[in-house]
């Protein structure tokens, strides 16, 4: 008979596999039915031993999506939150130009994925389910038609 791992031991596994903030991975671990407790527990000892970091985790995140370009400001902010990080906390680390950022990604996405001949409405559409404001559409579509 195979031996049930440790709450401790599958927390290592699953941070093994992919960097996760503490509240996703306290929820992976109720979810195979290890006590709460013994959740507790585990999770006290990674990050008492900084296996588990839901700042610096959070923060790396933040900037590889930043840098990336593909997404608003607004929608790298659901998805951290959505992975279990902190609003205020993801919020602080929103530097001061990102209206600028902002504006530059949705001009290279619209060059990205539209010919110079292009329907606006299909943009508009294209950059508001990315989680750009009306402004900064506005602007990148004037931008991309002159």
């Amino acid at each position: 008979m195979i031996k049930k791992k440790t709450a401790l031991q599958k927390a290592a596994d699953l941070l093994a596999n992919q960097e996760q903030s503490s509240t996703i991975l306290r929820r992976k671990l109720l979810a195979r039915n290890y006590d709460a407790a013994e959740v507790d527990e585990a999770l006290a000892k990674l990050k008492k031993h900084n296996y588990l970091d839901d700042e610096e985790t959070c923060r790396r995140q933040f900037e590889n999506f930043y840098a990336e370009g593909k997404l608003s400001v607004r929608q790298i902010v659901v998805k951290l939150m959505q992975r279990g990080f902190d609003k205020d906390f993801i919020e602080q680390l929103i530097p001061d130009d990102f209206e600028e950022h902002e504006r530059f990604t949705a001009e290279k996405l619209l060059a990205k994925k539209f010919p110079a001949d292009f329907d606006k409405v299909k943009a508009w559409q294209f950059l508001a389910t990315r989680g750009f404001d009306g402004e900064i559409i506005s602007s990148a579509i004037e931008k991309f038609l002159y």
